[in-house]
């Protein structure tokens, strides 16, 4: 599979974009439990702020501007602590894959050699983030650290993982812990972006929980 890595995560800038406001499933405790498309299941602080049609408008477009190039899919749940700054944030995404590639097929591959899998992947993202960087930097955003490449189960499902730094946007001296789950369904790929700021154990524990929740279809 692993010369279709490019096709499994790109475009790895682009899911910075969009996203969209799902009505209440069920409140218990605190929490909201939230349906994606019917595919993953989630729960998130009943005091959290879920983004709107609207927001969706305005990011695509800035993100559109920032990177200088149109957008190819729309996120279909965003939400994020509050009150700003956020802590944490979780956004999930459905792109197209074309051929399509199967959890079996992804399970084979990591089985057959995992460390090329991770080469790959890690190859792939060093094509890509340039572009997602220099975007970013127009906002003042700067990498922190090195990106890192993992294959772990979530929600039931393997993942193909990418974990990188960046400073905050409300302050520059934190860094922002932004990790994507690859998670290759057939026809489609769904892209689940958790971030959170590091060392803050508010932020850390509110991750875990939100990770912990996931669930997969």
């Amino acid at each position: 599979m692993m010369n279709k890595a490019k096709t499994i995560i790109s475009p790895l800038y682009l899911c910075l974009l969009a996203v969209v406001v799902l009505p209440v499933a069920a409140q218990t405790a605190g929490y909201t439990k939230l349906n994606v498309k019917g595919r993953v299941q989630l729960e998130v602080p009943s005091d959290w702020t879920i983004s709107d049609a609207e927001q969706r408008r305005r990011v695509k477009e800035h993100g559109e501007k920032l990177v200088g190039i149109p957008t190819l899919h729309t996120a279909s749940f965003a939400a994020q602590s509050y009150p700003a700054p956020s802590r944490t944030m979780i956004r999930v995404s459905f792109i197209p894959m074309d051929p399509p590639i199967t959890q079996a097929d992804v399970q084979q591959e990591v089985q057959a050699n995992k460390r090329q899998v991770l080469k790959d992947l890690a190859d792939t993202w060093r094509d890509e983030a340039p572009t997602m960087w220099a975007g970013l930097a127009k906002n003042g955003v700067k990498e922190v650290g090195r990106p890192s490449f993992a294959v772990e189960p979530i929600g039931g499902q393997t993942a193909l993982i990418i974990s990188y730094g960046r400073t905050s946007t409300a302050n520059p001296a934190e860094t922002m812990r932004v990790t994507q789950y690859h998670v290759l369904l057939g026809p489609e790929k769904a892209l689940i972006t958790i971030s959170h700021i590091e060392n803050d154990q508010q932020a850390i524990a509110a991750h875990n929980r939100l990770k912990s929740s996931i669930v997969i279809r």
